[in-house]
């Protein structure tokens, strides 16, 4: 009877046994533990847990203090208005020497006549007088050839050499040099009725196109070393009385008056050119 008994609680035994074991085996918590709550630095925890990556890898908040730096380095960068640029434009001749002075006792020398080389050659065109722009004055023939000594017409004062037929709708084209001693940056002007352009070597520096009501005036500035520049002002008047300007300033500051004949300088054959047309 004890021996029966002794059978039973060594069976009992061997049961709960077998039972602890399969629980510990088939429990889903066991084996995780060590992986989920891995020792920092150790290799298990860094292969698994996100937080413990390196700054550069997978955390998105290790690597935002470098990216809020760019972002501040974008968004503070200074942005300003570029200032519009001074055309500087270099001259092909040296300046004409100032004219020697006149000995009031000395008797003239008379070798034929003496032609004036200031001034400007002008050339008129006709035009339709329903232009809203400045034709395309290589493709008309002049009607009339003049010598300008300056290119400044006003309501006040036509426009000094100008025949008494030359009324609108006409186009004008005057050429010549600008004859600058004296290094500094300029303010050029065009005055006209309608539409109007100045180039200096070729160069437009002042485009003051168009139809206008009355009178306009447009400005630019332009550095100019001592030297002979070529020049040309164009304009075209629709109606009403002629009127164009051609001034200059020293200085940005200074206030444009119309370019003075001795600073003008007719082209080459312009006389004998006018003679022909006449």
């Amino acid at each position: 009877m004890i021996r029966n008994s002794l059978i039973l609680v060594a069976s009992f035994g061997l049961l709960a046994g077998c039972a602890g074991a399969t629980s510990s085996t088939q429990s889903p918590d066991a084996g995780n533990v060590k992986y989920d709550v891995g020792q920092p630095g150790t290799a298990g925890s860094g292969a698994t847990n996100p937080d413990a990556t390196s700054p550069d890898a997978t955390s998105p908040d290790a690597g935002a203090p470098n990216v809020a730096k760019g972002r501040d380095s974008t968004t503070t960068k200074a942005v300003g208005v570029t200032p519009k640029a001074v055309k500087k434009i270099p001259a092909t001749k040296p300046p004409k020497p100032a004219p020697a002075p006149v000995d009031p006792k000395a008797k003239p020398i008379r070798k034929g006549r003496v032609v004036d080389p200031t001034g400007v050659l002008a050339e008129a065109f006709t035009i339709d007088a329903a232009a809203t722009k400045l034709p395309d004055l290589s493709t008309l023939a002049p009607a009339s050839l003049f010598i300008a000594p300056t290119i400044d017409g006003t309501a006040a004062t036509p426009l000094a050499g100008a025949p008494s037929t030359l009324k609108a709708p006409v186009a004008l084209r005057f050429t010549g040099s600008l004859n600058v001693t004296v290094a500094d940056e300029y303010r050029l002007c065009t005055n006209s009725s309608d539409g109007s352009q100045l180039l200096i070597e070729d160069t437009l520096v002042v485009d003051n196109d168009g139809v206008h009501a009355e009178a306009k005036e447009v400005c630019e500035l332009v550095n100019l070393e001592p030297g002979e520049y070529k020049l040309e002002v164009r304009s075209f008047h629709v109606t009403g009385p002629v009127l164009i300007t051609a001034s200059w300033a020293a200085g940005k500051d200074g206030t444009p008056a119309a370019i003075p004949g001795s600073n003008l300088f007719k082209p080459e054959g312009a006389d004998a050119r006018v003679k022909a047309k006449k």
